[in-house]
């Protein structure tokens, strides 16, 4: 996946350049601990006859010398199984070694060689060798600075510059794409610059190509997607609106189901202190939007907060090993500058949601 060196906010022809960012999720693990020549190199060099003080390490000096004077000692014969057994003994025991390198830098027993304290930069190498790749927050927000967010959809009826300023901020790349008028953006190639796809007010029903290609984002490549309702604009109907969420959420087996929950003012929901996703929330509002729920059993769902009118918030985690995960929200007033002005928790709530829904082998620790 494509990292960028710029924050681009796109609405229409506009955008905004903001912070610094990189990294795809999708590279993680498998490019760390790599170094481990030296030690390798060292355990060929004893087990040709030299002394442990000649071969660069130091922790293992004894043991490795007895077993190298053994060597020395019955190599000239023609007994070939004591030496293979001999050297494999040794290989062994270097694989093993905690020690230092010649140039001093520091190496654990998986070959990870440590360049940052704490890591600061993204650049898909674990550099504080703590398993965690690109774990970079610098600003301390709880957002880490390297996640790519995608943005599909327009913006609702109210302002919402407060929370585009918000994510401006922290230090991630962030690219919204209007779908109207732009038949079959969502592709693979489209998605693999993201390690988050966030779905805004999306004004016509996805593909069934675009459709999978979502559902590979997540199932396949352990990504996540946040999806949000309640925009109104089909004149107090909400089959249409809900109707072209419900094709992202498809092949998941979720929806939103029902008509508007229409309150007047709005209501705080009632949130489960128990899951990452709300814990430690109490105070956002919900103003109008649908009820989430999971149909088709393709992985675990948890509702993380409820109305009384029913469900306000899902998480699900697919069923795949590596697969990723959808959260479901049921409005999408969390993104309004009224409710970032007026209800204490909403910032948290996002940081909440990003973090969960993120790949969880890809910056920040998983939850």
């Amino acid at each position: 996946m494509r990292r960028s060196l710029a924050l681009q906010w796109l609405v229409g022809s506009s955008a905004f350049v903001v912070g610094f960012g990189c990294g795809n999720g999708s590279t993680t693990d498998d490019e760390v601990g790599d170094t481990v020549g030296t030690t390798e190199a060292d355990a060929s060099t004893v087990a040709e006859g030299e002394s442990a003080s000649d071969s660069g390490t130091g922790s293992e000096t004894g043991s490795t010398t007895t077993t190298d004077t053994t060597d020395t000692t019955t190599t000239d014969t023609s007994d070939t199984t004591d030496t293979s057994t001999t050297d494999a003994t040794d290989t062994s025991s270097k694989s093993d070694t905690t020690d230092t390198t010649d140039t001093g830098t520091s190496e654990t027993t998986d070959g990870c060689m440590a360049t940052e304290i704490v890591e600061v930069t993204c650049d898909l190498v674990d550099n504080d060798c703590d398993d965690v790749v690109d774990n970079v927050d610098v600003g301390n927000d709880g957002i880490c600075d390297c996640l790519s967010i995608g943005i599909i959809g327009n913006t609702g009826y109210n302002p919402s510059a407060n929370f585009e300023a918000w994510l401006e901020d922290q230090g991630t790349v962030v690219q919204r794409t209007l779908l109207a008028n732009n038949p079959g953006v969502v592709t693979p190639a489209f998605l693999a610059q993201y390690d988050l796809l966030l779905v805004d007010r999306i004004e016509r029903s996805l593909s069934p190509e675009e459709a999978a290609a979502i559902a590979a984002f997540v199932k396949d490549d352990g990504r996540g997607v946040i999806t949000l309702i309640g925009y109104n604009f089909d004149n107090n109907n909400p089959g249409p609106e809900r109707d072209r969420a419900n094709t992202v959420l498809a092949p998941f087996g979720l929806a939103y189901q029902g008509g508007y929950i229409h309150v007047n003012g709005g209501v705080i929901p009632t949130f489960d202190q128990v899951h990452p996703v709300s814990m430690g929330i109490f105070d956002v509002n919900l103003a109008g939007g649908m009820v989430p729920v999971d149909n088709g059993n393709q992985g675990s769902s948890t509702i993380f907060a409820t109305v009384p009118q029913g469900n306000a918030g899902l998480a699900h985690q697919t069923a795949m090993m590596d697969g990723g995960r959808v959260v479901v929200w049921g409005d999408e007033w969390i993104t309004f500058d009224s409710d970032w002005l007026g209800y204490a928790d909403v910032q948290d709530f996002w940081v909440n949601l990003v973090n969960w829904a993120k790949p969880q082998d890809f910056c920040g620790s998983p939850q």
